[in-house]
This record gives structure tokens, C-alpha cells and sequence, in this order.
């Protein structure tokens, strides 16, 4: 299932079946029953623009969301467990609430947990559930947490969350083909706010700050543009260039290079390769 088949369901949702339904709140109504992947950052950063149990995210209202976490710990109760997850963007408490038709008694007479076997401390969780807020503290109920049986699934969810966000803050993927074919040396940013706007998903601001695979983030010195292009030209090795190399094909100061080179490194658009003096690009 695809978060773009079909639009966002009024700008919120995954599924946009109809048009129809209640004509006061249509917005609202389809925002309950959208599923969108969240870092836990984006979810403690959501606003609340009417009430308690209004959630937006890159100024859409969202209802159900998901997320891949790390257990730090596990609290059980009679009636629910309460996990604290942590994704490495921040940390939430998760409730999960059990049917107690399924709960089991042991011999002791005393309420044996429902809890699914792999859910551990340390151990890697799906969650799929609600935000709730109570003294503005912000916690996920839930009746589906699911242990992380494939290692690959952290990183999918986590490009998943960057296609979203993007999707709603810089516009779909055909838009910035568009836009990019329509020329211009610097990105150009398709939402609300600036460069750097992506720490929203608990990243450094680094991330998506090359587009298209030719663009540089605004603000980067010309020496910095002239490097990066010569970087990219070369294609001869996965090592990288020597910086003292890449002053003498320049003609860039060694001076000059060094702080180009780590105003490149900084923006995320270059890296170190055998040592700290060979550098390549992101998209070599």
C-alpha cells in the first residue's frame, strides 16, 4: 500500500475513497482514519491547533501513526502494558492495552501477561496507535505492538518518514522534477520554512540538502561549489581525493580548501573516505 496512491484523503489521509460523507468537518472526519510513519521527535513536536486530541504534523492532521522503536523498558499491569520506546529522534511511553480474553491465569491464581513473546528490553517494536495527551504529557495507546523480526525494517520505516514529510512539505516527487528541470543552481525549498527544516524529524538538518542529485543547499561558498563540482566529475575511484589534491586541481588555497571542504562535510553533501584528508561526494 502506497501513501501517494490516491492522495492524502483531503490532505491527510492514505486512502481517498470518496468525496463524499459529512459536509461540516470533511477534513476532520478523513484525518481519523489516515496511518502515517512518525519519528517519535514529530510526534512530541506535533501541535494542537484546536484541542487535546487534534494532532499536526507539517500542518496536516493526522489520526493513527506508526513508528519503530527500541524498548528501554517494560511496566505490566493487569490490564495493559506500558512500554518506553526510544527511536534515537526521542522517548515515549507506549500503552498497550490486552483483551482480556485473552489473558491467561497460571497456578498461582495470578494473571499471566498476554504480552507477545519478543518484546523484551533492548529489543526493536512496530507500534501502530493513537496520540494522547494528559498534563501536557504526551503517551501512544495502543493494541498493536509487534517485535521487529527483520533488522531492515528500521531503516525502511525511517525513509518512509522522509518520503511523507516530504511529500507534504516540499510537494510530491513529480512537482520537484519538475522544478528541477526548470533550472536554478540553488534548491529551492517547496514548503513552509527554510533549509534545515528537517530536523521536524529529529534529524540534523543535513538530510536533503542535495536534490535531484546535483543541487547544493543555499548559502554555499563559491569555493565550496567549485569543489563539490570537481569532485563529482571524477569518477575514477570510490577512495576519494586527497584535500591537498584538490587545492592544486583547483587552484584553491590550501587554506581556502580546508574551509570549503568543511563547509561541504558540514551540509551533509560530502564525506571522509580512508582518512580525514580524502574526501568524496554523497552522491559519488
Amino acid at each position: 500500500m502506497s501513501y501517494y496512491d490516491g492522495g492524502y484523503g483531503g490532505g491527510a489521509g492514505y486512502m481517498n475513497d470518496s468525496q463524499g460523507g459529512t459536509q461540516a468537518t470533511p477534513g476532520r472526519s478523513a484525518a481519523k482514519n489516515t496511518l502515517r510513519p512518525v519519528t517519535i521527535k514529530q510526534i512530541l513536536d506535533a501541535q494542537t491547533p484546536h484541542d487535546d486530541n487534534t494532532f499536526v504534523i507539517d500542518d496536516v492532521e493526522i489520526g493513527h501513526v506508526t513508528f519503530v522503536a527500541q524498548i528501554l523498558s517494560v511496566s505490566d499491569q493487569e490490564t495493559n502494558s506500558t512500554y518506553k520506546m526510544e527511536d534515537g529522534t526521542g522517548s515515549i511511553e507506549v500503552k498497550f492495552f490486552r483483551d482480556n480474553r485473552n489473558s491467561m491465569v497460571d497456578d498461582d491464581g495470578e494473571n499471566e501477561s498476554s504480552r507477545e513473546t519478543g518484546l523484551q528490553i533492548n529489543t526493536y517494536a512496530r507500534v501502530l496507535g493513537n496520540i494522547k495527551q494528559f498534563n501536557n504529557k504526551r503517551n501512544i495507546t495502543t493494541q498493536s505492538v509487534k517485535p521487529v523480526a527483520d533488522f531492515n525494517e528500521i531503516q525502511c520505516h525511517f525513509l518512509e518518514v522522509t518520503a511523507v514529510h516530504l511529500h507534504f512539505t516540499r510537494g510530491p516527487p513529480e512537482s520537484q522534477q519538475g522544478r528541477n528541470a526548470g533550472g536554478g543552481g540553488a534548491y529551492q525549498h517547496g514548503g513552509a520554512g527554510s533549509y534545515g527544516e528537517d530536523t521536524a524529524m529529529g534529524g540534523t538538518g543535513a538530510a536533503g540538502a542535495v536534490s535531484g542529485g546535483t543541487m547544493l543547499p543555499p548559502g554555499i561558498s563559491a569555493n565550496a561549489r567549485k569543489i563539490y563540482a570537481h569532485l563529482k566529475n571524477r569518477h575514477d575511484s570510490s577512495e576519494g581525493m586527497h584535500v591537498a589534491m584538490i587545492a592544486q586541481t583547483t587552484g584553491i588555497s590550501m587554506g581556502e580548501t580546508y574551509k570549503a571542504v568543511d563547509e561541504l562535510l558540514t551540509n551533509g553533501v560530502c564525506f571522509t573516505t580512508m582518512d580525514d584528508e580524502h574526501i568524496a561526494c554523497m552522491d559519488f
